[in-house]
């Protein structure tokens, strides 16, 4: 993956960063880094449920905030989980977001749990270009 866990952030949040060659791949990242965040391994949440997610924003920091968002509700609402983003597209302006997210409900026999992620934060929050690719900033209150 190419995510990763920040220290020094504090015991009701977790930080992480995610790097892609594409904005698809960083939004698929960084969802996985979501679903991370709260299950210890993520490869044991199965292909059961297909879910399609469309989300619409100003620009591409709202979009990702939005997408990461609505990864939490439907945890909370369905209690669906997600290891997998298909089909993915976001518009050139970066104002739209369509794709597949393939998971499960969540099952404690199964999934170790770790912490529930409560929200997305906007402190530090970014997604900007980077010289090989896009790189995001996202700070989770827990």
């Amino acid at each position: 993956m190419s995510y990763k866990f920040l220290e020094g952030i504090t015991v009701a949040d977790v930080a992480f960063e995610a790097t892609a060659p594409t904005l698809e791949k960083l939004f698929a990242d960084a969802g996985i880094a979501v679903v991370a965040t709260q299950i210890n391994n993520v490869t044991a949440i199965k292909a059961r449920v297909k879910k399609k997610i469309k989300i619409k924003a100003e620009n591409i920091e709202e979009l990702l905030f939005k997408f990461l968002d609505e990864l939490i509700f439907i945890k909370d609402k369905d209690l669906l989980l997600f290891s997998k983003f298909t089909d993915m597209k976001i518009s050139k302006d970066g104002s739209s977001l369509d794709c597949t997210a393939h998971g499960e409900k969540l099952d404690v026999k199964r999934h170790q749990t770790l912490v529930d992620v409560k929200a997305v934060t906007m402190h530090q929050f970014e997604v900007k270009r980077v010289a090989r690719g896009w790189k995001a900033r996202v700070i989770l209150d827990v």
